[in-house]
């Protein structure tokens, strides 16, 4: 996925779906997913609650994402809701298998084509 100049990336945007709303785009997958947003520092994870506010998202229990606790993982739901990932939330992120879609959300915002995570073995890519 190429950024063009002058636009800016969106958490609405992550799956690629022409759909305009992230309902849609991940309603259009082929497979179901569970889709995990990783966020390598603070502001990264600042960035990426910011984002997901203005694009109209809420965490389950109804309160805005800024107004939460930082983490390193967040889970996106096709209801329009953001979650912490648990211990076994952690534990299904780093592992290679499954039908899960990872995305390094600094590097996604950045413009990067391989923002997609991928693991080789256990541990993210690049991790001793």
């Amino acid at each position: 996925m190429k950024k063009t100049e002058g636009t800016k990336r969106t958490v609405t945007e992550l799956l690629g779906v022409k759909s305009r709303s992230l309902i849609g785009r991940i309603r259009c997958r082929n497979l179901p997913r569970h889709t995990f947003i990783y966020c390598r520092s603070r502001n990264i994870a600042a960035r990426f609650l910011a984002d997901a506010e203005a694009e109209g998202f809420t965490f389950g229990d109804g309160q805005k994402p800024t107004a939460k606790e930082y983490s390193d993982i967040y889970s996106l739901h096709d209801d329009l809701t953001v979650s912490y990932t648990g211990w076994a939330g952690h534990l299904a992120f780093r592992s290679a298998a499954g039908n899960i879609v990872r995305i390094d959300y600094g590097k996604y915002i950045a413009g990067a084509p391989d923002y997609q995570v991928i693991l080789h073995g256990t541990g993210l890519a690049g991790e001793a």
